[in-house]
């Protein structure tokens, strides 16, 4: 079952994917956790955890969360505290690598120091990997192609670049993304995407992610993306946030993703 959850927008307090922020504010007057778990096929397993204050409603990044997590998989993986991690940086993990086949859904258990039950689950991503890429510096641009899934319920998408420059201090120049909800796309076909970015010119480099995430992943993103968006004007309101964590809020899912680093001598 999804939630529905009104949050105002901070700035600059944590990136929890690769893409959106989450900084957080007015959680509610019941003091709870906000959890942030993103699997990868072929990754160490991590969770962030974080305790929501009942009177600021604010979530502390440094309050000392002490809970019992376990993912289940082929098996059962008992995630262990980080040992001088602050709360919602990785602050959990298990260096066991999730198996790249042979898994089809997780299952995530909590269980907090209140004896209170948090629990969630996703399915795994059918494996992504882009069929062909162009950068042009003419049209400052890059393009790919890319086979859709046969089952709608797969065929959810990410799709970001990095235009980078090496001899600066932070090398990316600009990231751009966008978010894909290809569920009403003809299954089992080819796709073509092109994002635009100016700052191609100055590159010399350009690095390219294509994640296939879960319905729950998307919808997630989405709402992060409007909150953001909603915090730019004059007056800050309530957005919801649509998480499938029962128990607390925040996301439990799995992505699978292909990147390809394309050097200026490259470019098109």
């Amino acid at each position: 079952m999804r939630k529905i959850i009104s949050i105002f927008i901070l700035t600059g307090l944590f990136s929890c994917m690769p893409e959106e922020e989450l900084p957080i504010k007015d959680m509610g007057a019941i003091s709870g956790y906000f959890i942030e778990c993103y699997c990868i096929p072929g990754e160490p397993y991590i969770l962030n955890a974080a305790k929501i204050l009942p009177l600021t409603e604010m979530i502390d990044p440094g309050a000392v969360v002490d809970l019992d997590v376990s993912i289940k998989a082929d098996s059962v993986i008992q995630l262990v505290p980080v040992p001088g991690a602050p709360s919602f940086l990785g602050n959990y993990q298990h260096m066991t690598r999730m198996e790249n086949y042979g898994i089809d859904s997780l299952f995530l258990s909590i269980l907090t120091p209140e004896n209170e039950h948090i629990t969630a689950k996703t399915a795994v991503p059918e494996a992504i990997e882009i069929s062909s890429y162009t950068v042009s510096q003419t049209t400052n641009s890059v393009s790919i192609t890319f086979p859709t899934s046969r089952n709608p319920r797969q065929n959810y998408y990410i799709f970001s670049i990095q235009a980078r420059k090496s001899d600066q201090d932070d090398p990316i120049l600009k990231k751009e993304t966008i978010y894909m909800d290809l569920s009403d796309h003809t299954p089992g076909t080819s796709i073509e995407k092109t994002i635009k970015c100016p700052q191609i010119e100055q590159a010399d480099a350009v690095f390219i992610t294509l994640m296939r995430i879960t319905e729950a992943c998307y919808n997630y993103q989405i709402s992060l993306y409007e909150a953001n968006s909603a915090n730019q004007g004059s007056i800050t309101t309530p957005v919801p946030l649509v998480g499938n964590i029962q128990g607390a809020l925040g996301i439990f899912t799995c992505y699978t993703k292909d990147n390809k680093y394309i050097p200026k001598e490259k470019f098109n």
